[in-house]
């Protein structure tokens, strides 16, 4: 830590980051409706960047709730659907690149400056359900968390 730079200490909600995703999937600040501003602090490149990656570690809660996964369920980068391992003639694999980003998600930097629809599978997966089965998963990942 530089010698004037603040802790490195961030919210684990996005309430305590005092942003939301809108009707349209945006992430917005709470009080003033603003996208995401990434120079927070002025002349802090670093801890606005930690900043940045610590809101970006909690946005993957807004995915994980589409695909009804919870933090009680074992932990792995692969979602499937219902009948993924039992429809093997219908079965659609989405598999993203490689980076921080988890299963499900295409870019953070899309889901915290543009939307959820562009920033993660949400869109394929919805019209995918209702003609395939489903795999959703890290690329190369064989780790389960």
């Amino acid at each position: 830590m530089k010698k004037d730079e603040p802790p490195l200490d961030f919210p684990d909600t996005l309430e305590g980051f005092e942003y939301a995703f809108n009707e349209k999937g945006q992430l917005r600040h709470i009080k003033t409706g603003e996208p995401f501003v990434f120079n927070y602090r002025e002349d802090l490149h670093r801890w606005n960047q930690k900043r940045y990656e610590a809101l970006g570690e909690v946005c993957h809660i807004y995915y994980f709730n589409f695909v009804d996964a919870t933090e009680s369920e074992p932990k792995s980068f692969i979602f499937m659907s219902e009948d993924a391992l039992t429809n093997p003639q219908k079965l659609m694999v989405l598999i993203h690149g490689s980076g921080v980003v988890r299963a499900g998600q295409w870019a953070r930097r899309l889901i915290i400056n543009e939307d959820l629809d562009s920033g993660t599978q949400i869109p394929f997966i919805k019209r995918a359900v209702a003609a395939f089965s489903l795999v959703s998963k890290r690329g190369k990942s064989r780790q389960l968390y």
